[in-house]
């Protein structure tokens, strides 16, 4: 197997993973065990880089981390599609969404973050969340159906 398509699998696994997370996060109302304040309490965690021993602060947190890989993958692996020559035009087309999607997933995270967990903004931050999760399941749907 190429490292590209083992990459694209790790992607939808960690963005799968990263929804369980936030799903739970969301449910048990741990949303802003961290804190609120952009620069203090976002990225870190209530002050500091790592949380204090605490589930709803460690469940968040572990949230923040599968969104920073997941991100990271998912940018890596666009690129390594972009790269490579062949068939790969609507995995590529997949991806390219997927990364634009990312972005504005982590903006509307620290939205929801710093505006206090609004109905809406969590709402909105989930519905991202699955299309991002979507569109990579089916960049690899595509990438393997295609072998």
């Amino acid at each position: 197997m190429q490292v590209r398509n083992l990459l694209l699998l790790t992607t939808v696994i960690a963005v799968f993973l990263l929804i369980v997370v936030g799903a739970y996060v969301t449910a048990a109302g741990d949303g802003a065990a961290c804190g609120t304040n952009i620069g203090k309490d976002w990225p870190l965690c209530q002050g500091n880089l790592l949380p204090p021993l605490q589930l709803a602060a460690i469940a968040e947190y572990t949230h923040r981390i599968l969104a920073s890989l997941s991100t990271l993958f998912l940018f890596v692996t666009t690129f390594l599609f972009w790269r490579a020559k062949g068939p790969e035009v609507p995995t590529r087309r997949l991806l390219y969404l997927s990364s634009v999607l990312i972005v504005l997933e982590i903006v509307l995270g620290g939205a929801v973050v710093t505006q206090g967990l609004q109905d809406v903004l969590v709402t909105i931050h989930q519905a991202d969340a699955l299309l991002i999760f979507g569109l990579t399941s089916a960049a690899a749907a595509v990438t393997f159906i295609r072998r």
